[in-house]
């Protein structure tokens, strides 16, 4: 589970909207539509987090324009452009389907191959064509494909993930 500290991406800052400081607003999924006017975020540039306030919001996801408490002019806007909003883990909705999770849920997870541990899910990177694991083996990370083909079974309850017999 993600601790207190732990900040997710819900949108990617794109380019100046106007000379008053708003800028579009990228949405990664339904968040950025909940948050409104006096909501605190995050946003990170590069290696820099920035506290901000929402002054405004405009437009829905997956492309909206957002204002921001103290960006009070294009140039302003332009220093964000690039970066990602982003909120608490709990201010995500809860899926609708208790079989589906976020991915980054699986982070901890233990990953077996038929009895065999293999490791413990470390991370996920994104990927163009499917999310891959990043399983700490003991003896060092290696990279699953999380694709239906190499993984059998995701026991959310259990906190487990069996790969096919033969993949590693």
């Amino acid at each position: 589970m993600p601790d207190a500290g732990e900040r997710v991406a819900i949108a990617r800052l794109g380019r100046p909207h106007g000379v008053r400081g708003a800028i579009t607003a990228h949405a990664d999924g339904p968040t950025l539509g909940t948050l409104a006017p006096g909501d605190a975020v995050t946003v990170r540039v590069g290696e820099h987090d920035r506290e901000l306030v929402l002054a405004a919001r405009r437009g829905e996801a997956p492309k909206a324009i957002v204002a921001f408490e103290g960006i009070d002019t294009r140039d302003d806007a332009a220093a964000l452009t690039g970066g990602s909003v982003m909120v608490h883990p709990s201010r995500l909705p809860a899926p609708d389907d208790p079989d589906t999770f976020y991915v980054r849920d699986l982070i901890g997870f233990e990953v077996r191959q038929g009895d065999a541990p293999v490791g413990t899910v470390r991370g996920v990177q994104a990927g163009p064509a499917n999310d891959a694991l990043v399983v700490d083996t003991g003896d060092g990370e290696i990279l699953l494909p999380f694709t239906l083909d190499a993984v059998t079974q995701v026991d959310v309850a259990a906190r487990r993930i069996i790969l096919r017999e033969g993949l590693l």
